[in-house]
């Protein structure tokens, strides 16, 4: 007999079509999921605010970044340094 393959998003699917049926409380659901309920009901609020893809791994990647460069100081630092391209360098001699 084969393994049985299962996945994250399945598993969370899993979840949302038993608590959907109700015929267990939640707190039995998370126990046998082995998720708290907070997490639980993170879920259940993901999947009725976005559908089956609030149920994927979210972006851990940072909203803004506070020490980011703006984009004209970008364009500002970009032009500065086509016109002068020497401009920051070493010299290569030595007074």
């Amino acid at each position: 007999m084969p393994w049985k393959e299962t996945t994250v998003l399945n598993v969370r699917e899993k979840f949302i079509s038993m608590y959907l049926d109700q015929s267990i409380s939640m707190a039995e659901l998370c126990r046998e999921f082995g998720v708290s309920r907070k997490t639980g009901y993170k879920f259940v609020h993901r999947y009725q605010r976005y559908g089956s893809e609030g149920l994927r791994d979210l972006s851990r990647a940072p909203h803004n970044h506070p020490n980011a460069v703006s984009e004209d100081l970008q364009e500002f630092i970009v032009t500065c340094k086509t016109k002068h391209p020497t401009w920051g360098r070493a010299s290569s001699s030595v007074d």
